[in-house]
């Protein structure tokens, strides 16, 4: 419409043009038109469900339609013709529709297994979404919050695709400009107007001149008031009639006459009574108990639960008790289970005290069943009087003439019902007929009032059929009054009435019954799902106790068990340090040697008299005994208590003292080579200055005895004790 007003009605407008008709905004509104087509497409396809790629493509094309119509807005030719929150609809449109285009693009990739692009274009949705939503503030404040739900779906599925990328399939994620653009998708079209003729038909003639409009006006409330009036009537009627019948207790009596059982019991007890049935009566309570007694299983299997944890834990500590003694020093289960006990022991007691409760509720309903299952109108007329006419009427009335003029009236007065209702509808579709107004239209306004009065003559004959149906009714109500009277009498309804109340006493006694049986197994259900709740809550605090201890015993366990480990690894290695050192003091005294710089061989001589060292003190070594040189050029440098430096001594087969580290922990070290063979290194556990054990001094000390060598003809000081390892 607006492609064909622009192409072929704008030009014809003289000045002054109208803004309407410029070309600038019909060329707007006919893109605007365009863009809510293309979007309500979207939308059905979504509601069609179409695949994600095809989304993405609507909606980029509903977003680039939305993008021209707002860059036509801010034209000057009608920047200032529509209001400013058209600029920021349009625009929010636009960038909402390529948000959504982003976000299908995301859902297309991710069910190609494209991870990478996917967290890509939905990142780029996640940034332009903060834009989306400064302009919807500026459209409204309604328009705003419906773009969290958005949003929250958004967040979700980035979230997601970065997870899964970072986790499973660590793709590089390219930049935003790398990732193909979306092919936009236009499925709408301008379609030219068609039947634009109108030379045939008169457009003015539902125009009607104000004097008509008036003249009608005042007809319309003259049929409105007539109407209410007639239909207050017969709704007057109704009432009275309805009212009528409830004081005389009809229909009731006479259905009781006939042997209803409804129309027997009481009406207070009979709504209870219907009431019971509604929710299933003796078989709700079998429910309910069936119920009950589900959730007391789950109970005392939570309750079983938490003490088989308790008690597997306490039988876990006693006997990591019996394993480490004294060692094991942490608090005993009894203590730190004190009030996990104490309060599975309360829930057992309450079970018990709720058994006790059941049992008495359900030996009450065992023996109240039979009078539960006669709780229905059938039942309960059963065992009330019937209504009936006595044996010898006393009264001046037939029984049978009362009864027969009372059921003829009854069904003369729902006759009249039946009419009011037809007298209804007729009123209401005259009324709805009723079109003066060609009338008042051709006789102008100076007989209006005479035309009136004509036009509202088709509504006597209604009017006289609503004042005979009144009329009627009345009269019928009379006689009927009259006729509920005797019957009354006649039949002693009085009398009946209370010998059903007397026999009704039994009923509403079970009635009574049933409802407190009710009442109390409703409780006892309630009881039981909040006790299920706290011993389900109970049953997890056991469980963490459990669990916890277990971590705090197993790490506890490690820490003792390492800790003999290295006192036995501990105790052997004194052992046999101490057995070594006492076969390094059992070994003789051999003649010591200095060394001598310059020597390069060494002498071999035949073995000293004496014991021999055991075999493992040779290990590597010919079965000789070195012998030093007799002579030297005395050019070895030796420190201040008479004996060359360890490094030299190491190098020409000396002695040394090994460090105490490496005595301790390495017992057999310290084997210098010396000419090319393994040599006995015997450790040395003398004080400064003395000989290796076995060998003598081969001169006197010049520093004397206080860290030289012993005297000559002593092996050592005599003061020597051997060390004693901790």
């Amino acid at each position: 419409m607006f492609a064909h007003l622009k192409e072929n009605e704008a030009s014809k407008v003289d000045n002054p043009r109208p803004v309407d008709l410029s070309p600038e905004c019909l060329s707007m509104m006919e893109k605007l038109m365009l863009a809510q087509a293309q979007e309500c497409v979207f939308h059905k396809a979504v509601m069609d469900k179409k695949s994600p790629g095809t989304l993405a493509r609507l909606a980029k094309q509903a977003g680039n339609m939305y993008g021209e119509v707002s860059a036509i807005f801010n034209q000057p030719a009608v920047v200032q013709h529509f209001e400013r929150s058209w600029v920021a609809h349009t625009q929010m449109k636009a960038a909402l529709y390529d948000v959504n285009a982003l976000m299908e693009q995301g859902r297309q990739y991710n069910s190609e297994t494209k991870i990478a692009l996917e967290v890509a274009v939905l990142s780029e949705a996640f940034k332009r979404m903060q834009s989306v939503k400064a302009l919807a503030k500026a459209v409204s404040k309604e328009m705003a919050e419906s773009l969290k739900g958005q949003e929250e779906q958004l967040t979700v599925a980035l979230t997601k695709a970065q997870k899964d990328n970072n986790a499973v399939y660590l793709e590089r994620v390219p930049v935003f400009a790398d990732v193909p653009a979306i092919a936009p998708a236009l499925v709408v079209k301008p379609a030219p107007p068609t039947n634009l003729d109108a030379s045939t038909e008169n457009l003015f003639s539902g125009l009607i001149p104000d004097s008509s409009a008036k003249a009608l006006s005042k007809y319309t409330d003259m049929v409105d008031s007539l109407s209410r009036e007639q239909l207050g009537k017969l709704a007057e009627a109704t009432d009275a009639a309805r009212l009528a019948l409830k004081q005389a207790d009809l229909p009731d009596l006479l259905e009781a006459l006939d042997g209803s059982a409804a129309a027997s019991v009481p009406e207070g007890l009979l709504r209870d009574m219907e009431e019971v049935n509604t929710i299933g009566g003796t078989q709700h309570l079998r429910e309910i108990l069936q119920e009950m007694g589900e959730l007391r299983h789950h109970v005392d299997a939570d309750l079983a639960a938490c003490q088989t944890a308790l008690d597997e834990e306490a039988a876990a500590d006693v006997a990591a008790r019996s394993t480490y003694g004294d060692e094991w020093r942490v608090p005993q289960s009894s203590t730190l289970a004190k009030h996990l006990w104490e309060k599975l022991h309360s829930y057992r007691s309450t079970m018990s005290q709720a058994a006790e409760s059941d049992s008495k509720v359900i030996q009450r309903m065992n023996e109240n069943e039979a009078a539960f299952a006669a709780l229905t109108p059938d039942a309960a007329a059963s065992q009330l009087p019937r209504l009936q006419a006595p044996l010898v009427s006393t009264g001046p009335a037939d029984p049978a003439v009362v009864v027969a003029s009372l059921r003829r009236n009854m069904e003369a007065l729902d006759q009249l019902s039946s009419e009011r209702a037809g007298l209804e509808e007729a009123l209401k579709e005259l009324k709805a007929k009723d079109n003066i107004l060609p009338k008042l239209m051709a006789a102008g306004s100076s007989n209006t009032d005479t035309l009136f009065d004509r036009e509202l003559k088709k509504y006597d004959e209604i009017k006289a059929d609503v004042a005979r149906n009144v009329a009627r009714n009345t009269e019928l109500l009379s006689a009927i009054t009259r006729d509920a009277q005797a019957f009354k009498a006649v039949f002693e309804v009085p009398a009946w009435r209370a010998s059903c109340e007397a026999a009704a006493a039994g009923i509403k006694g079970a009635l009574k019954t049933y409802k407190e049986v009710l009442d109390h197994l409703t409780e006892g259900l309630r009881f039981y799902m909040s006790l299920q709740d706290a011993v389900k809550q109970h049953q997890q605090q056991c469980s963490d106790y459990a669990y916890t201890r277990a971590l705090q015993r197993d790490d506890l366990k490690q820490d003792l068990d390492r800790r003999r480990r290295e006192q036995r690894e501990s105790k052997a290695a004194a052992a046999q340090q101490l057995s070594y050192m006492s076969l390094n003091a059992a070994q003789p005294a051999g003649p010591a040697y200095p060394p001598h710089p310059q020597m390069q061989t060494p002498h071999v001589a035949a073995p000293p008299s004496g014991p021999q060292p055991p075999a493992y003190m040779s290990f590597g070594a010919p079965a000789v005994h070195q012998q030093p040189p007799q002579s030297h050029s005395g050019s070895g440098q030796y420190n201040q208590y008479g004996h060359q430096p360890q490094q030299e001594q190491q190098q020409y087969g000396g002695y040394h003292q090994p460090p105490p580290q490496q005595q301790y922990h390495h017992q057999q070290q310290g084997y210098p080579h010396y000419g090319g063979q393994l040599q006995v290194q015997q450790p040395y556990h003398g004080s400064y200055g003395g000989a290796p054990v076995g060998q003598q001094p081969s001169a006197p000390n010049p520093y004397g005895s206080s860290y030289g060598a012993p005297p000559p003809g002593q092996q050592g000081y005599s003061g020597y004790q051997p060390y004693q390892y901790p």
